[in-house]
């Protein structure tokens, strides 16, 4: 194959690459599990400057759905916390001690045994279907780029082999028809996952209503036997 068609490949192939990462890397941003990547775009501000997350925190991951940020010190806490809500804003952010494990009051003076905890917001049936959305447009995006990218290379590829033989041709297509294929599987296969991941927690959350439902509907029902007893045993004495 010649030089100037495996050029070709090589940069319909990074082109891919970055339509599938950047695909991926918006659907964390629909916050469902806390997923590492989602904190590569959180800027934090300190004196002006512009530093990445972990230069002023370290983070970890207490429950699939929560981080925990510790700043680095006692400096760093407001300036991480506002760095949250600006790229973060679904966040639910609360500040607690890190030897109590005790939520802190936003009135309350930052000490440096304090930490961040930020939990993903519930998936309840608006967020279910908005997400849903959110992932189905994005995939129609980035599967467009796809089609035209590989309908453009096709196009660099006819002309660089121009007057040559039919079995050239047919490689060097079936190459770029091999990453596309590739490809286009990657894609549909990050929007599964994603919807999966998405109804799953809606599941979750529907399970939990329905618990809390059942609490409630007991207690009311046991508050009201208590009351007919009470009745019952008023009208005995008269």
């Amino acid at each position: 194959m010649r030089n100037s068609v495996r050029l070709l490949l090589k940069e319909a192939q990074q082109k891919m690459d970055a339509y599938a990462v950047y695909m991926n890397y918006q659907f964390m941003h629909f916050s469902v599990k806390a997923e590492p990547a989602a904190l590569l775009s959180v800027d934090v501000q300190i004196d002006g400057n512009s530093v990445n997350l972990e230069d002023v925190a370290d983070v970890s991951l207490p429950a699939d759905n929560q981080f925990a940020l510790i700043p680095k010190d006692n400096v760093f806490l407001f300036p991480i916390s506002k760095a949250i809500a600006r790229s973060h804003p679904e966040y639910k952010q609360e500040r607690r001690d890190l030897d109590e494990n005790a939520a802190q009051s936003e009135e309350e003076s930052d000490e440096v045994n304090k930490y961040i905890l930020c939990t993903m917001p519930e998936v309840n049936k608006d967020r279910r279907d908005a997400g849903m959305d959110y992932v189905k447009t994005l995939h129609e995006e980035a599967s467009a780029r796809m089609d035209s990218t590989n309908s453009a290379y096709t196009a660099k590829i006819a002309a660089k082999l121009v007057g040559a033989n039919q079995e050239e041709l047919d490689e060097a297509n079936g190459q770029l028809k091999e990453l596309y294929d590739q490809h286009k599987s990657m894609l549909d296969s990050y929007r599964s996952e994603k919807e999966k991941q998405i109804e799953e927690a809606y599941q979750k959350y529907l399970k939990g209503k329905a618990e809390s439902e059942q609490v409630e509907s007991e207690r009311q029902a046991a508050r009201g036997e208590g009351v007919g007893k009470r009745m019952s045993m008023e009208s005995f004495e008269s």
